[in-house]
């Protein structure tokens, strides 16, 4: 079993080479892969704290923070990486016992992980016209208000998110070959009706979707995005 100075990395991530710190990750990665990560039953009162309170709710969390972890060096995204690699010791250690969950940097990583998770579900679920603030707080088992005090900690609303992710999405699909009908995509997407598909696209990308298509074909050989693409997961939550 590894030490806790190993798994805290108690020097300053500014000691370290990026090799470094990904060595570190992938070791705490390798330690934290054996935690069942749940999921969080919809049916858990929505109250603030009540994932944070008990092991079933840590799980979940560090996992999507591993995924992050994982995508970011995938990405190569070295400015994310020491973050994550912190949030994760952090998680793993409150999992363990190491770090109290009421404690300030606890509290902080919690905080990140729960809008990783966040951000995770509203991926999974965005499909669905009734993705809502409510459902995603439910999932978390935190208040709405808490749920919109973490998007709000990123200048990014959850509705801003959600709408965000769903253009991602059907810029995506609009790219691919053979054609898909729009109706599907926009079905796909979540988008209640194709009416509101046509007015949020138009007003994002100044062109109708069909039109979107149009011009991303003339265009001269371009790479299809990943599923992911567009979607940069920044830890700015306080």
């Amino acid at each position: 079993m590894q030490s806790e100075g190993s798994v805290t990395m108690r020097g300053k991530h500014g000691d370290h080479s990026q090799e470094t710190l990904a060595r570190s990750a992938t070791r705490i990665y390798l330690d934290a892969a054996d935690l069942r990560a749940d999921q969080i039953p919809a049916s858990e009162p929505a109250r603030q704290g009540s994932a944070a309170t008990s092991n079933q709710g840590w799980a979940p969390l560090l996992e999507a923070c591993l995924a992050d972890f994982k995508e970011a060096t995938e990405a190569g995204d070295n400015a994310c990486i020491p973050a994550l690699v912190k949030i994760v010791a952090d998680l793993a250690l409150i999992e363990r016992g190491v770090i109290r969950p009421g404690s300030r940097r606890a509290q902080q990583a919690l905080r990140v992980g729960r809008l990783s998770l966040a951000r995770r579900l509203i991926t999974r679920h965005l499909a669905r016209p009734s993705l809502s603030p409510g459902m995603v707080a439910g999932m978390l088992g935190v208040s709405v208000r808490y749920l919109h005090v973490l998007f709000e900690a990123t200048g990014t609303s959850f509705s801003q998110t959600v709408t965000a992710r769903r253009l991602s999405e059907s810029r995506r699909l609009l790219r691919e070959k053979p054609p898909r009908p729009i109706a599907d995509i926009a079905l796909t997407c979540g988008f209640g009706s194709l009416a509101t598909f046509y007015r949020i696209f138009g007003d994002s990308e100044g062109l109708t979707p069909g039109g979107f298509r149009m011009k991303n074909s003339a265009e001269a050989p371009a790479v299809a995005s990943p599923s992911g693409a567009g979607v940069v997961i920044h830890l700015t939550a306080k």
